[in-house]
């Protein structure tokens, strides 16, 4: 009498890691265009979250500013920050408020750029750090082939 063993041959566990290898290799390109889609939606809400703080802080006007900027916000390569009144240099030390984008970010074109606001919260032509602050407040985010613009309001 020959005793019938259950169980899985080595060749069919291979055939089934091969399935399941194939599979993995097709939903990779899938997770990493989901992964950029997610990063630009995040970075456009921590952009408007920007914005938000921007104009709460021009319009509160913590510095008293009557002719110059009340408030501005920086974007510089992997960072966005709101600060009251007008920095001296184009950077991220002693702002208010700040976060890091996940994409990158470019505001009115430029990599580099800030947005200033007066006292009544409006869009203002100033200087920081001899960059020249835009007024159109346009912006453009990417990641991979993800990208995502618009207008700031």
């Amino acid at each position: 009498m020959v005793k019938s063993q259950a169980g899985v041959s080595m060749i069919e566990l291979m055939v089934t890691i091969a399935i399941m290898m194939l599979l993995a290799m097709a939903v990779a390109p899938f997770s990493v265009a989901w992964g950029n889609q997610a990063a630009v939606r995040q970075t456009q809400s921590l952009l408007n979250q920007a914005m938000s703080q921007l104009e709460a802080t021009a319009l509160r006007n913590p510095t008293a500013a009557s002719s110059t900027a009340a408030a501005v916000l920086v974007s510089v390569p992997g960072k966005l920050c709101v600060r009251a009144g007008l920095p001296a240099a184009l950077d991220c030390s002693s702002f208010n408020w700040s976060a890091v984008p996940p994409a990158a970010i470019q505001l009115n074109g430029a990599a580099s750029q800030c947005i200033a606001l007066d006292s009544a919260g409006m869009s203002l032509g100033a200087a920081v750090g001899g960059v020249a602050c835009g007024t159109l407040m346009s912006f453009n985010i990417a990641k991979g082939s993800e990208s995502s613009n618009g207008t700031l309001n």
